[in-house]
């Protein structure tokens, strides 16, 4: 996580990576930028305490259920990211049936076929949806799927979040990452 001061929004920022959390009550805002991955922001209007993950994959296959402290990073799968999210929250003062949520991310950002397993993004956000729906947790807006990268801002105090899509990033980064992210789904063949 990296935090600095941003000039254009002229607030504290939290920048938060795969992986990672970051709950606030204050007037700090929260950014990341996504691909497959997704982010489920929590917001719990009484208290004013909103949060924001960021998980790489829906389910940790290499280990079993409840074993997030196995992993090195737990937060980036969504079973646990949830759990971390929801406890920091409640921390600061959220009471979690109060709260209303935002989900973004789970693109298809190279364009894989949707029959292979690099479909991470449909799987990501049929888990984020299918976790709200069963905490009880109304969603208020999403932007989900399509095929680019997104950079989302949310300032926690006002429950805004701004959007931003990444498009075409340099072509040959986009083939490397490809190639990267190839790699890694074939590793995730082998837990």
């Amino acid at each position: 996580m990296n935090k600095y001061y941003d000039l254009y929004f002229k607030k504290d920022m939290v920048t938060i990576y795969p992986g990672e959390f970051w709950a606030s009550g204050g007037e700090e805002m929260i950014s990341t930028v996504l691909g497959s991955c997704v982010s489920i922001i929590l917001y719990d209007p009484v208290s004013g305490v909103g949060g924001m993950n960021h998980f790489m994959l829906a389910k940790d296959s290499g280990h079993s259920a409840g074993a997030a402290e196995k992993t090195s990073t737990p937060g980036k799968f969504g079973e646990y990211a949830m759990g971390l999210l929801v406890d920091s929250m409640k921390e600061k003062g959220a009471v979690i049936s109060r709260c209303v949520a935002k989900v973004f991310g789970g693109g298809n950002i190279f364009s894989f076929p949707e029959n292979t397993v690099a479909q991470i993004g449909s799987v990501n956000i049929k888990f984020a949806f299918d976790w709200l729906e069963e905490n009880k947790i109304k969603i208020v807006n999403s932007d989900t799927g399509g095929v680019l990268p997104r950079k989302i801002f949310f300032d926690p105090h006002s429950f805004k979040v701004y959007l931003k899509y990444i498009k075409n990033a340099q072509v040959k980064d986009n083939e490397f990452l490809k190639d990267k992210e190839i790699k890694y789904f074939e590793s995730l063949e082998g837990m």
